[in-house]
């Protein structure tokens, strides 16, 4: 039996700032458990084509002026902190058979989708009692009742556009709720290059034997005056205080009986409040998707693209002849149902961050939600990848004012010189929903979910020995790196204070 002040299980950045801050007010016996055989958890650098960095996880440092994590790398110099460019843009976006529609001084979509946002957020201002819709439902309710205000081709391409909150939530607009769908900007968004380095930062400083990799942990036992912390390697640890920084995804299977890779055995079982808070939170799957060029062949004037799910043209008298708004849910529900088997890219709506215009890496990211990710992010094949994106991607490109098709050249076979226009070297993606650490990305709410009950159950157990911290326990940077860094520097001072250490 080893014991430790405290344990701390997962490496990723709420754990990492949780031993930082633990060593930086005095603690000397601590151990930090990963599961993995790296530390960073979904903050995670990969190498690419050329020796090229891309994150596979986190990519920004959102809300800036109030983020935490952001404004401590600010306070480093250039040298120590990771490089960041503000890459908030007007996206281009362009659909399937229209092409280009951004800044149409007859759709102005934009600004509708500014209104429709709007409608989404006073139709909760009516009282506590609303019931919380999808997303989708509230856009059909939208078009329904301002048809009348509406003309034929912003109601034909709006509600692809609205799906552009597909990418912040990681959840399909069928699945997203409406009363949770707002993002509160809190400051301009900063693109990091790469998180790599402020993971090894923040990594360095506390002693590195605190760190145990490729370790997992089966059970936590609190019955006792101390904690009992059980790995997969027989290891048994005591401690004071267990802090838990595992995936919502991977917790909420720790609630259920059956055996499966990451699950913990809680003893006694984790409170009522906290199983309840459980069955209104959910788990989204933002996954991306990496184009690596042989040089960029494209306009670098804007950062962003959209492209659009498409469109028909049999929604326009469909939302005009309705008699009433559920007939019209129902009709244009079936209308927009996707089979993967029989499915195209241009079923979603999908982002684009031009890597180009900030960087010299001729590179193209694309981010997508679930159901997309879990079916992409299952495929290996480059070919059956680069098949499934094509057309959209030849759209994109052409949008970017570039000329040519696209030539792939996985294997390096063409020759310097022997080819003009985009030579696309390699195409991979991330793999988040297939991880057992993970299964997916961050945590997102589906209609009736409220994330603060969530929040309070796992923040509210002053009595407990357990701990928790991640990007689900938080909410100003909830499903954010700055989120979860904040809520493991938020446990440090709670377990410091109890043991009176301040």
């Amino acid at each position: 039996m080893q014991e430790k002040s405290v344990v701390i299980i997962g490496a990723g950045i709420s754990g990492l700032k949780a031993a930082s801050e633990l060593y930086k007010l005095g603690y000397k016996s601590c151990v930090v458990l990963e599961a993995r055989d790296r530390i960073g958890g979904r903050l995670y650098t990969v190498p690419g084509y050329k020796e090229n960095k891309y994150d596979i996880g986190a990519s920004w440092h959102h809300d800036t002026l109030i983020n935490g994590l952001f404004l401590e790398e600010l306070g480093l110099s250039k040298e120590e902190r990771a490089h960041f460019v503000f890459d908030d843009d007007v996206a281009v976006i362009f659909d399937k058979d229209r092409g280009r529609v951004d800044n149409n001084p007859e759709m102005t979509l934009e600004l509708l989708l500014e209104e429709l946002i709007k409608f989404n957020e006073l139709q909760f201002f009516e009282g506590l009692d609303v019931t919380d819709t999808s997303y989708f439902e509230t856009i059909v309710k939208y078009l329904y009742e301002r048809r009348d205000l509406l003309t034929d081709d912003q109601i034909k391409y709006l509600p692809q556009l609205a799906r552009y909150m597909e990418s912040w939530h990681g959840i399909d607009w069928k699945s997203m709720s409406s009363k949770c769908m707002e993002i509160a900007h809190q400051g301009r968004n900063a693109f990091v290059m790469n998180f790599d380095k402020i993971v090894k930062r923040i990594s360095s400083t506390f002693p590195e034997e605190w760190l145990v990799m490729e370790t997992e942990v089966t059970s936590i036992d609190t019955q006792g005056i101390k904690a009992v912390v059980k790995t997969n390697k027989g290891e048994n640890y005591e401690c004071d205080f267990v802090l838990v920084t595992i995936p919502q995804s991977i917790l909420a299977h720790s609630l259920r009986p059956e055996p499966r890779k990451g699950r913990i055995e809680f003893t006694p079982p984790l409170t009522q409040k906290i199983q309840d808070a459980f069955k209104t939170a959910h788990y989204g799957a933002l996954g991306k998707v990496v184009f690596e060029f042989e040089e960029c062949c494209w306009s670098k004037k804007r950062s962003r693209a959209l492209s659009l799910g498409k469109s028909s043209t049999d929604i326009i008298n469909k939302v005009r002849d309705a008699d009433d708004l559920a007939s019209l849910i129902k009709r244009l529900d079936i209308d927009t149902e996707y089979k993967f088997e029989e499915g195209e890219s241009w079923d979603f709506p999908l982002f684009f961050v031009n890597l180009a215009k900030h960087s010299d890496i001729p590179s193209l990211i694309m981010l997508m939600a679930d159901p997309l990710t879990r079916h992409i992010e299952s495929l290996d094949d480059k070919e059956k990848l680069y098949d499934f994106f094509e057309p959209v991607l030849a759209k994109l490109l052409e949008a970017f004012e570039c000329s040519g098709s696209v030539t792939v050249d996985f294997d390096d076979k063409l020759k310097t010189g022997d080819q003009k226009g985009p030579i696309l070297k390699n195409i991979f993606t991330t793999k988040w929903t297939q991880d057992d650490y993970a299964l997916g990305a961050y945590s997102a709410c589906v209609p009736g979910d409220d994330p603060l009950d969530l929040v309070l159950a796992l923040t509210d157990n002053d009595g407990s020995k357990i701990r928790f911290a991640g990007e689900h326990t938080i909410m100003d940077g909830a499903g954010c790196a700055y989120g979860a860094w904040g809520s493991g520097k938020r446990e440090a001072v709670f377990i410091a204070q109890k043991m009176g250490k301040i």
